[in-house]
């Protein structure tokens, strides 16, 4: 008897895909948190230390997901495993609008974080092993605007929707995770690519390109959760303008990955990760030292950018330094590098946050510690390969 393979899916499926799964785990599930916490806290939800909280409940979790998403790759298939995180996600953001108490709300935005991280270990991987290489950079740029345009979608609606309440915001919020479900049901190759062979080149750099890409994590946690409260409330200027700058963040993180890979065929993936973080730096720092609005929004902007820019440019210099063995055994490490720098981020915003309730000062120390990921970065010329 013979068994005839099913077709593979077409790669604007794919592509489709992916992007809806970083719509739903980060754009959605994560991002969409933080124009909504001024709401919270005005609406008397939860007090501002307890809504950082639950935003870093979200970040802390995503190491959760991060961790496990190899072992349930191997036991669960992947598109399984892809469609029930982002219904998980969906689920989780329905159940907030009920409004339920702290211990349950906070349960649910760790889920969401865990299906994130799943998400995202596993998606564009898996994806990216299945086109054919000279196709790789456009999958790849489709695939990560998904989190801008989560976060475009999710700050435009959400003015309209908080005028109707906070609970109606959430339900928004499920229902285009549920939609957006439904966009990337098809397109999943059957299982992830497996490890590749150890490549021991470049072990120094790539362990110093590990560790900078962690302590990058940090620096950008303070506006991940606290822009929106900053311009809403640390301005005054009022909820909609707080939601009006993430989505500025959100259309510079749709912007960011494809920006930075054109600059990087250009200059180098070296130079233009050095020069990325550079800016990152500076453009974290400016709302600190100039606390206008206009300050703040261009700030959002460059931030939201390299959010999502600087892991695929982290990626391709480790591609630069070990080719695309190395890299994709590092990518592993270097995401769950990432995601405990977001936990650490995260619990350190929030207690500093609960205890000052004030913003400039994690804006300044968000700003340093992009400085000493721009020093821990490794300076090795890529060889020839």
């Amino acid at each position: 008897m013979s068994h005839t393979a099913p077709p593979r899916p077409s790669i604007l499926t794919s592509a489709l895909a992916g992007l809806a799964a970083l719509v739903v785990g980060l754009g959605l599930g994560r991002f969409a948190y933080t124009p909504l916490l001024p709401a919270l806290v005005t609406a008397g939800w939860f007090t501002p230390g307890e809504a950082a909280g639950l935003g870093a409940a979200n970040l802390i979790s995503y190491l959760a997901g991060a961790m496990i998403a190899r072992p349930l790759g191997r036991v669960v298939a992947l598109p399984v495993l892809m469609r029930g995180s982002m219904l998980a996600t969906a689920a989780s953001l329905l159940v907030c609008g009920f409004k339920p108490g702290l211990v349950v709300f906070g349960t649910m935005r760790a889920l969401a974080g865990v299906t994130g991280g799943v998400l995202m270990v596993l998606g564009p991987p898996s994806l990216l092993a299945a086109v054919p290489p000279a196709r790789r950079g456009r999958m790849g740029g489709i695939v990560f605007a998904g989190v801008g345009i989560g976060i475009v979608a999710a700050s435009s609606a959400l003015p309209a929707l908080l005028r109707e309440g906070v609970p109606t915001a959430w339900f928004g919020l499920a229902g285009a995770a549920a939609a957006f479900t439904a966009i990337g049901w098809r397109g999943w190759p059957p299982s992830p690519p497996p490890p590749p062979p150890h490549d021991g080149t470049a072990a120094q750099p790539l362990r110093w390109l590990v560790i900078a890409y962690g302590v990058n994590a940090i620096p950008v946690i303070p506006h991940m959760i606290l822009i929106s409260d900053y311009v809403a409330r640390g301005l005054g200027t009022g909820i909609a303008a707080g939601s009006a700058a993430f989505v500025v963040y959100g259309i510079g993180a749709a912007m960011g990955p494809i920006a930075g890979g054109w600059i990087g065929d250009r200059l180098g993936f070296r130079r233009t990760l050095d020069l990325a973080v550079m800016v990152q730096a500076s453009a974290i720092l400016l709302p600190a030292v100039v606390p206008t609005a206009p300050a703040a929004f261009l700030s959002a902007l460059f931030v939201g950018s390299l959010t999502p820019g600087i892991p695929p440019l982290v990626l391709n210099r480790a591609v630069e330094l070990a080719g695309p063995a190395g890299a994709a055994r590092f990518w592993r490490a270097a995401t769950i590098a990432f995601a405990l720098g977001q936990a650490f981020g995260a619990w350190g915003t929030a207690a500093a946050f609960a205890w000052l309730e004030r913003h400039p000062p994690l804006f300044v120390a968000g700003a340093v510690m992009a400085v000493i990921s721009l020093g821990l970065l490794p300076r090795d010329r890529a060889p020839d390969r």
